[in-house]
């Protein structure tokens, strides 16, 4: 690919669905790539005639990360796509949840930086079906160009993925990303992408909650099945915040509905005052593991999630 705009006939997409990651719990034989598992938000960035920065899902948040899409547009590029993360970081670089989503929710987002690390589409040129080195050497190429205070290229590791995940969760970070040597860019979960967690954790949909002295409880949570119902995934009881429990109970109220979406009804204890919602908000949840019968055990909220429909929201494999 020249350095130099060289605009090809690939028809520019509209909208590329990201691609899908695949749960693993080890690093599997043969040749991958390692990067760090960056615990943000996933975005996808269209450039033509203006830079516009989607959700996951396609939502246009552009108007919500100015700063970024200002450093975006000095790359100086006629048509590309990007996939990456945002993220918000500590003091020693590493990526803190709570900190990109309370920018988000304060409109704060100046400090926030986006590591990109794929490249899709660029210059009239699909780049999807050439292998993973290919449109991440092009990438790096690209963003060499012209120094960014918060976009950054994504880093592969080459040292031992055991080792590198070891050093990850040390840290207190997600875990890490695999990506196999060669692999083109499809939208969906073909296991050429996998994650390796340091914990288990992933996101649920609130189904109901009971009620306490200051509003919420505890939180009902729900996960489709296979056969794409939603089935009772037990409760989450610790890890709110004042701040926390007040979002909630804002956010609950508007979705409260008179009986239960699972059925079977969920069985709980006697003297728990439940409130059905409908099943649209999502949060994500840290726990020990899912019992046989499909129930979190130990679990610890971490946050609220709003980047993610609660159609897409099963337990991951």
């Amino acid at each position: 690919m020249p350095k130099k705009p060289n605009t090809g006939n690939d028809p520019f997409p509209d909208w590329i669905k990201p691609k899908l990651v695949r749960l693993a719990s080890s690093p599997p034989a043969g040749d991958w790539r390692f990067e760090n598992k960056l615990d943000g938000y996933r975005i996808m960035t269209r450039i033509s005639d203006r830079v516009t920065l989607f959700t996951r899902n396609g939502y246009d948040w552009t108007n919500r990360m100015p700063r970024l899409a200002g450093e975006l547009k000095r790359l100086g590029l006629t048509t590309a796509w990007l996939d990456g993360e945002v993220v918000a970081q500590d003091d020693e670089g590493r990526p803190l949840f709570h900190g990109v989503q309370s920018a988000f929710s304060t409109g704060k987002t100046d400090d926030l930086v986006y590591f990109i690390f794929d490249l899709l589409y660029l210059h009239g040129h699909d780049l999807r079906g050439q292998p993973l080195e290919q449109r991440r050497a092009i990438l790096e190429e690209l963003l060499d160009r012209v120094p960014l205070e918060h976009v950054r290229f994504s880093e592969a590791f080459d040292v031992d993925p055991r080792d590198l995940l070891v050093n990850i969760c040390a840290m207190g970070m997600e875990g890490i990303l695999g990506k196999r040597a060669g692999s083109p860019y499809a939208s969906d979960r073909d296991g050429a992408w996998i994650k390796i967690k340091c914990h288990n954790r992933q996101e649920f949909i609130i189904v109901g909650y009971t009620r306490a002295a200051g509003g919420v409880g505890s939180l009902l949570l729900g996960l489709h099945d296979d056969a794409g119902e939603l089935a009772y995934a037990g409760r989450v009881q610790s890890g709110f915040s004042s701040r926390t429990l007040a979002d909630l109970r804002v956010r609950l109220e508007a979705l409260v509905r008179s009986d239960s979406v699972i059925h079977p009804v969920p069985r709980l204890s006697k003297g728990l005052h439940v409130v059905w919602v409908e099943p649209r908000q999502l949060c994500e949840v840290k726990f020990a593991e899912i019992t046989p019968s499909g129930k979190v055990r130990h679990a610890v909220f971490i946050a609220l999630r709003d980047d993610k429909p609660a159609t897409d929201i099963s337990l991951e494999l």
